[in-house]
């Protein structure tokens, strides 16, 4: 009986395996065996699926950007526009020889979406926020898409997409930011330059005054209100949008290449009349109507209207300009390409021979790299704090409105003049003590120090660096590590000693302010000097009930200085974060 329970027990792993071959087996055929049709929608809706799992924060995101009221609006669309342009290239314009390398589309397939989770997972601790503000995860998406159709698909289908993968790098923000804050202002001058001529001609609006003509003023019912013509309504956004539809169809028509441009130009040019004249009518409607009809009822929806209406006549314009509907390496028309008949389904014994027969194990290594880039990505809503969804920033700069946590109370102390060469003539240093009162739970002894530095140059901040300085004066450091605050903010903490000023204890970081319509990058710097009564009794019971450890030793009150030194840039960045919003909301209305 005993022999036999064994001769059970061993032979029991061997069926479980054979039982395992046959299940594969049997799902494998019945993946050979399906229409190629099936067979591409099963791997779209799975290639669907794990970008969207991946990238879930950003994607959402980036819809929102269709709700500002930037040039940044219509940059929502390219998600789409790509996949568009993926049905539309969805099958060869030539027929291509049945040779598959399954080798080959994993070693170009796992490292793209190697790097992008690499990027993902390691770039946020070392660019802090201004990995959301230069907004790479949506860089990383383009990467991630095409080790995935890579796998999912294969080689040849990549080459065959890359027109709609490539797209996909135009949902990246920050090209945008960067180059239209170059030619905003002059696009800017040129609408309020032509709006002055219409206005003389049609009597629908006066300018407010002769020093901001972005003002103008309307009477309804002898009750004069004002309307203002900021950037954003400039047309610019319409332009950009026209640019990113327009680039789309270029891909797609046939015909030489000046021809496209100089359709695309000119569709730019139909666009931003067209924003002419929506201006008008909304100066119009607002003398005839109101302001209320004008602004809440008129202007919501009329901007999209008249973008449609132009995209429209442009589509209508592609044969007049020499162009036509087609692929560059075939002669079949895109609508011909699509309704073709489906090449006949191969013998069962050829069947075998697909581009992907284990489409399983494709499906699933991708997930696995979706899942965790996924985790990563959704962490990102931690930026939510310190920028929006396009990375400008949310947060003032220090220097201009300052604050402090609940119980202390800031004072400016010295500006540093000599320190504009190194970090840029339109930089700021200043000096302001921090000194507690007798509330709140940062409770302290002693006086703290922050240095503010703002600039417009964030590479200043690398080239004369925090370490760098006191290295270079002959301090000595030690205790140097980076610390997790908040808003996705990543800090540096360390100590420094010196036979002058003695040992102090330091916590700074880097963070992109709002000033004025620009953006500043701000470097703040707390010190606090390493004493036994630096840090109430209070703080440390605190700090010793959530399981740190202070006490009297020289490296136990330096441990306490640094963990009381985050606390506080935790409740600075959070009350900076808290006190911008309405004074930013008030910028807005203004």
């Amino acid at each position: 009986m005993m022999t036999e329970a064994f001769t059970t027990i061993a032979t029991r792993p061997a069926e479980l395996q054979k039982k395992a071959v046959r299940v594969r087996d049997k799902a494998r055929l019945v993946w050979t065996d399906t229409d190629s049709r099936t067979r591409t929608a099963v791997q779209m809706i799975a290639l669907l699926a794990v970008v969207i799992i991946a990238y879930s924060y950003s994607l959402t995101t980036l819809m929102q950007l269709a709700n500002l009221n930037t040039p940044l609006a219509y940059v929502s669309l390219v998600p789409l526009i790509s996949l568009v342009l993926a049905i539309f290239r969805s099958r060869p314009a030539k027929p291509e020889p049945a040779i598959h390398d399954r080798q080959t589309d994993y070693i170009i397939g796992i490292p793209l979406m190697a790097g992008a989770l690499a990027v993902n997972l390691l770039l946020p601790y070392k660019l802090s926020a201004m990995f959301w503000v230069w907004r790479i995860d949506l860089l990383t998406l383009p990467f991630f898409v095409a080790g995935a159709v890579a796998v999912i698909f294969g080689v040849r289908v990549l080459w065959r997409q890359k027109l709609a993968v490539g797209f996909l790098f135009l949902a990246w923000p920050y090209p945008y930011t960067t180059v239209l804050l170059g030619v905003l202002n002059a696009f800017t001058a040129a609408t309020l330059y032509a709006m002055d001529r219409i206005i003389r001609v049609l009597h629908v609006a006066t300018p407010s005054s002769a020093v901001d003509n972005t003002v103008f003023t309307i009477v309804h019912n002898g009750k004069p209100f004002n309307l203002s013509v900021i950037s954003a309504c400039s047309g610019v956004s319409s332009v950009v949008g026209f640019l990113l539809v327009g680039t789309a169809f270029a891909a797609i028509i046939r015909g030489p290449l000046i021809r496209k441009i100089l359709w695309l130009a000119a569709g730019m040019v139909l666009l931003w009349v067209f924003n002419l004249g929506r201006l008008t009518l909304v100066f119009w409607s607002g003398q005839r109507f109101g302001e209320n009809f004008a602004i809440n009822v008129l202007h919501p929806f009329i901007g999209l209207l008249l973008f449609t209406v132009g995209v429209g006549i442009m589509i209508f314009f592609i044969r007049p300009f020499g162009l036509r509907f087609g692929f560059e390496g075939g002669a079949r028309s895109v609508i011909e390409h699509i309704s073709a008949p489906e090449v006949a389904e191969p013998e069962p014994e050829q069947r075998r021979n697909i581009p992907v027969p284990k489409v399983y194990l494709a499906v699933a290594l991708v997930l696995v790299f979706a899942i965790i880039v996924g985790f990563s990505n959704v962490g990102l809503q931690s930026y939510n704090l310190v920028a929006d969804v396009s990375g400008s920033p949310k947060v003032v700069s220090f220097i201009q409105h300052p604050v402090s946590p609940v119980g202390w109370t800031s004072r400016y102390e010295e500006t540093f003049d000599w320190a504009a060469p190194l970090f840029g003539e339109q930089s700021t240093w200043n000096r302001y003590l921090l000194t507690p009162g007798g509330t709140g739970d940062l409770r302290a002894q002693t006086q703290l120090v922050a240095d503010v530095i703002d600039t417009p140059d964030l590479q200043s901040f690398a080239a004369f660096g925090v370490e760098q300085c006191y290295q270079f004066h002959g301090y000595s450091l030690a205790d140097v590590s980076q610390v997790s605050l908040t808003g996705g903010i990543i800090g540096q903490a360390l100590s420094y000693t010196s036979q002058q000023y003695g040992s102090w204890t330091i916590v700074y970081w880097i963070l992109p302010v709002k000033k004025g319509t620009g953006t500043l990058y701000e470097r703040v710097v707390l010190y606090v000097q390493n004493q036994r009564a630096a840090i109430s009794d209070k703080t440390r019971a605190k700090m010793a009930a959530r399981g740190q450890t202070p006490g009297n030793s020289q490296q136990a009150i330096l441990l306490d200085n640094q963990t009381f030194l985050e606390a506080y840039a935790r409740e600075m960045i959070q009350d900076e974060a808290n006190k911008s919003a309405p004074l930013l909301a008030k910028s807005a209305q203004a």
